[in-house]
């Protein structure tokens, strides 16, 4: 979820603050899927990212595009403004079609693993193996592919980019779209897990914001770093201190980098 957050970052400069509404309705298009098929889970999460894709292609199109294409005072602002609105739409919109409760599947896989002494659910282990293949697939999209060499030209100069030929909506519509289904895909691979709700959504985006800026805002490289740092550094506290004060010691941990390196582990200055 971080990676997606950071690739909306990284190319558009849009702090995105939807992203945790896609990450609700990632999990609640898994549970319908699952629901109304009859089929297994893990097979089921391809509609969750292609409704992930398919509200951020809506959203950009609709709400986002207007920054880029028209002339505006303030259009960060109102980028930041219109992705508020669109999580309070789609909060509320869930309450009233899903209603307040709480939804969930089954496992992916039934029973557990033993890992030295910790014992793992078999659901969070195909979470963690699933996320580990969607980093390498948007690393090896972000690197040797033409629309990755597009998103990381406009990140660079986007009046070089512009320059060079390269369409910026058509860039931003696919770097928000893949940004909100991998939001859609984190938010179906941990409701066997914790279930999905509609307000869900605000506990991830806070992490998420957190880790891109403890690993460097606009760096793939950071979000992988910083969500490894903010996720140990919160299971060893809550699990050999006190679960009350692993947020805050997440937060400290996050300020002291800060501190040091005021760009985040891997963010570059500009």
């Amino acid at each position: 979820m971080s990676t997606g957050l950071t690739l909306i970052y990284g190319v558009m400069r849009l702090s995105n603050f939807a992203h945790g509404e896609y990450y609700m309705l990632g999990g609640y298009a898994l549970y319908f899927t699952v629901v109304g098929s009859g089929l297994p889970p893990i097979l089921c999460l391809p509609v969750a990212i292609l409704g992930g894709v398919a509200v951020g292609f809506s959203v950009e199109r609709v709400i986002i595009r207007d920054t880029y294409t028209k002339v505006m005072a303030r259009p960060l602002e109102y980028a930041m403004l219109g992705t508020m609105m669109v999580s309070a739409l789609l909060v509320n919109l869930a309450v009233q079609v899903f209603g307040p409760f709480v939804h969930s599947t089954p496992p992916f896989i039934a029973g557990s693993v033993q890992v030295f002494q910790v014992t793992l659910s078999f659901d969070r282990v195909v979470a963690g193996a699933v996320s580990v293949a969607s980093l390498i697939f948007v690393y090896y999209l972000v690197q040797t592919t033409k629309t990755g060499r597009a998103w990381r030209a406009v990140a660079q100069n986007r009046a070089g980019a512009i320059v060079s030929g390269i369409s910026i909506s058509h860039v931003n519509l696919l770097a928000y779209g893949t940004g909100a289904g991998l939001a859609g895909l984190c938010g179906a691979l941990l409701t066997p897990i914790y279930g999905v709700w509609p307000s869900i959504g605000w506990t991830p985006l806070v992490l998420s914001f957190v880790i891109i800026v403890l690993g460097g805002l606009g760096s793939i490289k950071g979000a992988f770093v910083g969500s490894l740092i903010v996720g140990l550094t919160h299971s060893f506290v809550a699990g050999y201190w006190s679960p009350a004060y692993a947020d805050v010691t997440m937060y400290l941990v996050m300020l002291a980098v800060l501190l040091i390196k005021p760009t985040g582990l891997f963010g570059q200055k500009g």
